[in-house]
């Protein structure tokens, strides 16, 4: 089969397979979301802004020093507040939700491991909260809590972590509980404590920005019993999992990444009173009609994993004329697949083992490669092009949106890495250069960047290129020792320039994209590069 004819049978099947997937899911969100009323949110216009002038909590985190997980064990370091140790092992007290997220009257397990005392349970939704960063919901004291360190493991190649303790405590979504991001803190009554994740959306809410919790990047890297979707316990990629699952705590601090790619974005846009509706990135897996009403969507810094249907929501949405951003770098890069009764992600990159390889729509591998045939760089402008590097981003244009708002125009310090992507060595619309870098990666001089497009349905696309950016605003990127104080105050300006212009409705109305970068068909391999 030819490539071209290939990739556009890809394409379709994608597109039939999303529409397939449209009623049901819908069907089901519509039923769900009929409670929501019942729940007595306030989600009228400014909901966000009456929510952060409420009472925060800035203890939230005392005593949890933030632990990156186990991609970044390698390249960890010491941040100003606290102390990043790399653990994959059981803590002492940890748990984990039976959903990854939850809506008006969900009740939602959480499965705890303990020392057999009580565990105290406090409830945070994070924001901005006058500076405080989060509010304490509610407080629960649960009964002996006893240990609960085994778990399950498959054989490889499969090699998957998963346990079945008990649930300890549920919470209940309630008027208490309003639509947001929360952690969840366990405390044990002597000196550990740890963080349980949570999304809560309103299937119902209408919203400016509708922000993307990337629970499948998070799990993917996740090394908690030894294994993850990169490694082994040995360290080394040939004893990796192939199928991890959802029902173990995440390593680290218990959060995923949640702390470092995604909390700085969300408590600017908090901070700035955006009307805002919040969804993980398994609402686009399992129901297409996620981003039906929202006018922009954005991601973290680290958004690399996309089954067929999650992409297949977000590039229906961005055809309707809905905005994306990507505050990030390597996003939908890799297409795992996901089983929602079982919560287990499989993704064998093209391994033998995969009985799966040849089928486009179920090989799991990455998005450019056979079977798939689908450059990230076709949605965003750009895709990944290199892993580990640290660069300097030079504003091409500094009068131009969004950068125009920097007070130290022309260039971000140590902003660029520690993954980034590019516009010129893969096929995709033709895009705006904001920013880049000439970095060296492989003995190749590449060049990676900051892109913009806008298309015929004025959704404006903005992809930042590099998961430095999230992280910098307060400096806590795991690879980089120190981000200046100019870096930080300019990244953050740049991203509540971009973040109020989304309010503005479709980006292209009114700052349609400047063509910097041609529009390209062919792919060039970085080592192919003089």
């Amino acid at each position: 089969m030819p490539k071209k004819l290939g990739t556009k049978l890809v394409a379709a099947v994608v597109t039939s397979l999303l529409l397939s997937t449209i009623c049901v899911p819908l069907a089901d969100a519509l039923q769900k979301s009929a409670t929501s009323s019942q729940c007595g949110w306030d989600t009228s216009s400014g909901w966000v802004l009456r929510e952060n002038l409420k009472p925060g909590a800035p203890a939230w985190s005392t005593g949890i020093p933030l632990e990156y997980s186990g991609d970044y064990t390698v390249v960890e370091k010491k941040v100003p507040v606290t102390t990043p140790i790399p653990n994959p092992k059981a803590k002492p007290v940890e748990g984990w939700f039976d959903q990854s997220s939850a809506v008006c009257g969900d009740s939602v397990g959480l499965h705890m491991t303990a020392n057999g005392k009580a565990v105290t349970v406090k409830v945070f939704r994070m924001g901005f909260y006058r500076g405080a960063g989060a509010r304490l919901v509610q407080t629960f004291v649960t009964k002996p809590v006893p240990t609960n360190l085994k778990f399950h493991l498959t054989p490889p190649p499969e090699s998957t972590v998963t346990t079945s303790w008990p649930v300890t405590w549920s919470l209940q979504v309630s008027k208490s509980t309003p639509p947001g991001q929360y952690l969840i803190r366990l405390d044990d009554g002597g000196s550990d404590s740890s963080l349980v994740p949570l999304t809560i959306t309103d299937p119902q809410a209408k919203s400016d920005i509708t922000m993307v919790s990337s629970v499948l990047t998070w799990q993917s890297y996740n090394q908690w019993g030894g294994y993850s979707l990169y490694k082994g316990p040995n360290g080394n990629r040939t004893t990796r999992a192939n199928v991890v699952s959802f029902n173990r705590p995440f390593d680290g601090d218990g959060d995923g990444q949640f702390r470092y790619m995604e909390y700085p974005i969300l408590k600017i846009a908090e901070e700035l009173g955006i009307n805002l509706n919040y969804i993980t990135d398994l609402e686009l897996n399992q129901n297409a009609s996620s981003l039906y009403k929202t006018s922009s969507v954005v991601l973290g810094g680290h958004a690399e994993y996309w089954t067929t249907q999650m992409r297949a929501s977000l590039q229906s949405a961005v055809d309707r004329g809905v905005n994306l951003v990507s505050f990030g770098g390597n996003e939908l890069y890799n297409r795992p697949r996901y089983n929602v009764k079982t919560r287990l992600m499989t993704m064998w990159r093209g391994s033998l083992a995969d009985p799966s390889r040849l089928d486009p729509l179920l090989a799991t591998t990455v998005w450019r490669s056979p079977p798939i045939l689908q450059p990230e760089s076709m949605l965003l402008g750009s895709q990944y092009v290199g892993l580990g590097v640290n660069g300097n981003y030079r504003i091409q244009f500094p009068t131009r949106w969004p950068f125009n708002t920097e007070r130290h125009p022309n260039m971000l310090d140590s902003i660029v890495g520690l993954e980034v992507d590019s516009p010129l060595y893969s096929p995709g619309p033709a895009v705006e250069d904001l920013a880049r870098a000439d970095i060296i990666f492989s003995g190749k001089k590449v060049t990676t960047m900051a892109t913009y497009y806008t298309n015929s349905n004025s959704a404006g696309i903005l992809a930042i290129g590099t998961n430095g950016w999230t992280c910098a605003i307060d400096n806590i990127c795991p690879w980089h020792p120190n981000i200046s104080k100019d870096t930080q105050t300019d990244s953050r300006m740049v991203t509540i320039q971009i973040l109020t212009g989304l309010t503005q409705g479709p980006l292209g109305k009114w700052r349609p994209a400047i063509v910097d970068v041609p529009a390209r068909t062919k792919t060039i391999l970085i080592s192919s590069l003089p």
